[in-house]
């Protein structure tokens, strides 16, 4: 039988990177040394035993290297952590390890779908939803009055912008995108922070609706990687008679959005994809997996 704490810990932690409430904020008065050594055993296979490892490994550019090697390192300060009794240090490092293994994975599954043969067109569109996004975080940062958060944020993402540019002087177009999906993953990241629980369209305000797309596309993709994870690592559940309802109604309204975006029908396509997230949604609570904030 499954650890039920491993694996509501393993789904809650996913949501670090992925536009939900981190565990650590959730649960921070529940933790016991027990349960931070065994969440962080389940990190530490992940890190070095999983699929989802050897897939970002395979990917050899160096903002995906950068932040596999930034997981291990948080890792090793949670395990220090640890030793001190220091559970909430722990903790935190420990969501940092996750967050940034996640980072990884994404930015080598953004990476493995680059076109070569329409590189500068991808980067463009790459570099002109970064800027969309960008826009967005500063609407949501003025109607909060938290000029802060704006001015941390762009120090992290204009040197990513300056960095991708250089690249493609250099005609590496490849690691450009890559710059750019990292700075796009930070700054969704910040607003989810600053907009924790309210849905995509009627918060961030994106410029286009393709945007909208797009970002609820990412968070079906992340909900994707997910199953995948609880089917391949955890054995949480099977894809059987039972799971087969929920995976059939993801993938209808997954193919229902493309042909809409398709035809560049966004709004319509954003309203379905976050239909086909809400399935698998539906399929892991109904497996016994609890995401918070969701």
């Amino acid at each position: 039988m499954n650890n039920p704490f491993k694996i509501s810990a393993l789904a809650a932690l996913f949501w670090a990177v992925s536009f939900f409430t981190p565990y650590s904020v959730a649960a921070i008065g529940t933790l016991t040394v027990e349960s931070v050594r065994s969440s962080l055993a389940m990190n530490e296979n992940l890190l070095t035993n999983s699929s989802l490892v050897r897939s970002v490994k395979e990917v050899n550019l160096p903002q995906v290297s950068e932040a596999l090697e930034k997981a291990r390192s948080f890792h090793k300060v949670a395990l220090e952590k640890l030793s001190n009794k220091d559970l909430a240090g722990a903790v935190e490092a420990r969501d940092e390890s996750l967050r940034f293994l996640m980072l990884a994975s994404r930015l080598a599954h953004q990476t493995n779908g680059f076109a070569e043969n329409n590189s500068k067109v991808s980067y463009e569109r790459k570099l002109k939803s970064v800027k969309s996004l960008l826009a967005a975080h500063k609407r949501i940062t003025d109607l909060n009055s938290d000029s802060n958060i704006e001015r941390k944020l762009q120090k992290e993402i204009f040197p990513l912008i300056a960095e991708s540019e250089k690249y493609v002087e250099q005609q590496k177009f490849k690691e450009a995108f890559s710059s750019l999906s990292k700075a796009y993953f930070l700054i969704a990241n910040s607003i989810k922070n600053q907009r924790t629980g309210q849905t995509l369209i009627r918060s961030l305000d994106f410029a286009t609706e393709k945007e909208a797309y797009e970002y609820e596309l990412g968070r079906y993709e992340n909900y994707q990687m997910l199953v995948d994870m609880m089917i391949d690592e955890r054995k949480a559940f099977k894809r059987d008679a039972r799971t087969k309802p929920f995976f059939d109604e993801a993938s209808r309204y997954q193919s229902q959005a493309d042909n809409l975006a398709r035809q560049g029908k966004y709004s319509k396509a954003a309203e379905l994809i976050e239909k086909a997230s809400k399935s698998l949604v539906n399929l892991l609570r109904d497996s016994g997996v609890h995401i918070p904030g969701v």
